[in-house]
């Protein structure tokens, strides 16, 4: 049973039996479409599902699920989260012009997430998944501090450069006694595509281990996949029209990994 530790600030209440913030400490590793392809997964499994894309500056929740066209509806004063594949979805990129540049200082950044935690009519969610912006600033930590997180999920690549960055976000997490759920090492290696054998494509002399290195579970491994940002003409993901991949089977494995912690 998954203990949710309590936080010293006033939770903002969200009507979701377990929140999961996925950090990834810097840009560029892949951790939206990890967070898009497990929240696709949990719903598959019959899971009432919802995403926060909570990276106020540069939104790509709704662009990936083909959602980049929809403006968030209001009913009694409440913001209606978009449904598509079975997800509740809210982002900035549903209350603003995709191509203004939001020049925001950090309260009023601050200000529009807690709206998104606590004017969104979520309904009843069995997991709300969170998508935390790069780095340590003020939006991830206001977030952290503000929800009963069920746990963290970290997301990189074996990069040094990107390890570096994730060791401070593990150290924010800890700070704020989150519980860190574990680690999800993406891009780590291209398949072959004519001899099948893995290629590393940021090998270590070493050959250790990121969960050795980082002192948490290794939670997934995720290929490096060429195609993954193609979608269909109904903005349907890569994730929908690639079951026998393996980053296919490895999302399964994720999901259900997620959902035997949280039992």
């Amino acid at each position: 049973m998954t203990e949710k530790k309590k936080s010293p600030f006033s939770p903002i209440p969200v009507k979701a039996k377990n929140i999961i913030a996925i950090a990834s400490g810097k840009g560029g590793v892949g951790k939206t479409t990890v967070i898009i392809n497990l929240a696709l997964a949990l719903a598959e499994k019959k899971k009432k599902v919802g995403l926060l894309d909570a990276d106020i500056y540069g939104p790509n929740v709704p662009l990936m699920l083909g959602l980049q066209n929809e403006v968030a509806a209001v009913k009694k004063s409440k913001l209606i989260p978009v449904k598509k594949f079975n997800l509740k979805v809210m982002s900035v990129g549903f209350v603003a012009a995709p191509e203004k540049a939001l020049i925001w200082r950090g309260p009023l950044a601050n200000k529009v997430i807690e709206q998104f935690l606590s004017d969104v009519d979520w309904g009843e969610l069995d997991i709300l998944l969170i998508d935390l912006p790069p780095g340590t600033g003020d939006v991830p930590l206001s977030i952290v501090q503000k929800t009963e997180l069920s746990g963290g999920i970290i997301v990189t690549t074996p990069q040094e450069a990107s390890i570096a960055d994730v060791k401070k976000m593990i150290n924010m997490y800890q700070t704020t006694n989150t519980r860190i759920l574990g680690i999800v090492e993406n891009m780590k290696f291209l398949v072959c595509p004519d001899c099948s054998s893995q290629i590393e494509l940021y090998p270590n002399e070493d050959n250790r281990s990121i969960s050795k290195v980082l002192g948490y579970d290794l939670l997934a491994e995720f290929p490096f996949e060429p195609r993954i940002g193609l979608k269909k003409t109904d903005g349907s993901p890569f994730y929908f029209s690639n079951k026998k991949s393996p980053a296919f089977q490895e999302n399964q494995k994720l999901a259900e990994k997620i959902l035997k912690i949280l039992k």
